[in-house]
Parts: structure tokens; sequence; C-alpha cells
């Protein structure tokens, strides 16, 4: 098997997903081939890094401190006789205008928790397309993401996923021009270098050259310049490489 169909399987490799004959010929390839092992190491430490990051979750005690606040409120707000008096009751105009706020948060509040519940079912639903069986369903999976906030994390590591592994390439196309609208994201830019060192798919190479130029990253210019020394680069990206590294310099 030549190198460069190893190489193209590496991804496949740490997913688990080989035959036992491609995987056997991926491990004796890398114990002779430092340059491989090393190719691979950076790829699973890549993704080892994007599995670590932690997202913040608000705390599930906040709805019952809040209506505990709520109901304790009320209960001190019991109806009272007020004598009339020649000047203001500042202290019982204080206790109204609290009470307002007391409900009008609680309005807020349960607006927001209704539509971030509504958020995370639809996050939920589209995490689960993305690993369907069907590459239709994950293409439809990954341009439904477009709605979703830059700070979705979950969002953008399913996507780059999809980018690494996805066995179809239309999957994987679909996957990286949903990313390029997150490429503020430095995870996001990130995952374009690694695929453009990585990915051997001339189609998904020119979607990534073309991205990396017209978000202007500095760091594509290596691995632009590494593609075109390379004899197996096909000529027409190379073409490609050519005319956006003129940009980038």
């Amino acid at each position: 098997m030549k190198q460069n169909d190893i190489t193209n399987k590496l991804s496949l490799y740490l997913e688990g997903s080989l035959s036992n004959g491609d995987k056997i010929d991926v491990e004796n390839q890398l114990k002779n081939s430092e340059t491989l092992r090393k190719e691979l190491e950076e790829l699973n430490s890549f993704l080892n890094i994007l599995n670590s990051e932690k997202m913040e979750t608000p705390s599930a005690n906040l709805q019952l401190s809040f209506d505990k606040m709520l109901a304790q409120e009320i209960e001190n707000q019991q109806p009272k006789v007020v004598q009339l008096k020649p000047k203001t009751d500042w202290k019982q105009f204080l206790r109204i205008a609290a009470s307002i706020v007391i409900v009008l948060s609680a309005f807020l509040l349960g607006k927001y928790q209704s539509n971030e519940s509504k958020v995370n079912n639809n996050q939920n639903q589209v995490l689960a397309l993305l690993e369907n069986n069907s590459a239709s369903k994950r293409i439809e999976a990954v341009i439904s993401t477009e709605d979703f906030s830059i700070k979705d994390t979950k969002i953008l590591k399913a996507l780059i996923n999809r980018l690494f592994f996805d066995k179809n390439t239309n999957v994987r196309l679909a996957a990286a021009e949903a990313l390029s609208k997150f490429s503020e994201e430095k995870m996001v830019r990130d995952a374009f270098i690694k695929s453009l060192e990585t990915d051997k798919n001339p189609t998904i190479q020119l979607e990534v050259i073309q991205i990396l130029s017209d978000i202007q990253e500095k760091r594509a210019i290596k691995p632009m310049e590494k593609m075109l020394d390379n004899e197996e680069t096909p000529q027409y990206v190379k073409q490609q490489l050519k005319l956006n590294l003129s940009s980038l310099l």
C-alpha cells in the first residue's frame, strides 16, 4: 500500500472504522515511517484538545432558588390596611416597586428558560442527525447549523468531526462551508489548517484553500507551500494554491 493511501486512512484509523486488513497495513506502515507516526500524533493531539474543552452550563438550581425567593416575597406582601398620612410613605412605595421588579424578573426568567429549552432540543436533534446513516440527512443537519450561535461549542465540534471523519465527500464539503461562517473561532481556524495538512481529497483541498485565503489565515502559507512541492498534488490544485498564496504573502 502506498504511503499516500496510508495517510488518507489515518483519520479512519483513529476513529476505529478500518477493516482488519487495512488496520494491519496502517500499523505496519506506522512502524516504518516516522513521518506518518508524527502526522498521526499531531492529528490525535488536535482532536484530544477539542474533546477536552469544557462548556459552561447554567446551574440546575437556578429555577428552584428563584421560585423559593418569589414565594417568600409573595408571603411577605400580604394585603394590609394602610392609613392615609399627610406625607408619602416611601417604605411602602419601595416595597411595591420591589414586588413589580420581582414579577417582571420572573416573567423574563421564564421566557429565557423557555427559549433555552427550545435551543437545547434543536441542538440535540441536529447532533443526532449528524450521526445519521443517511448522507443526505447529515448534509441537512450540517446546513441547519447556520441557525446556531457562534458560541455553541458542541455544534462546532460536531461539524469539525464531520470535516475530518465523514466518509462521504459531499458531507465533508458541506461541513467545511458551514464552518467557514464561524471562522472567527480559533478552533475552527485550527481545524482548517489541520484539514489542509491531512486531507488528500482534491475537492476538500480546493474548498479549504479558498476558505483560508478568504479569511486571510497566514498560518496556511506553510502547508500550502508544502502542497506545492508535493509531486502527488494534482496540477489544478497547485494552480489554486498559487493563486491564493499570492493573496496571503
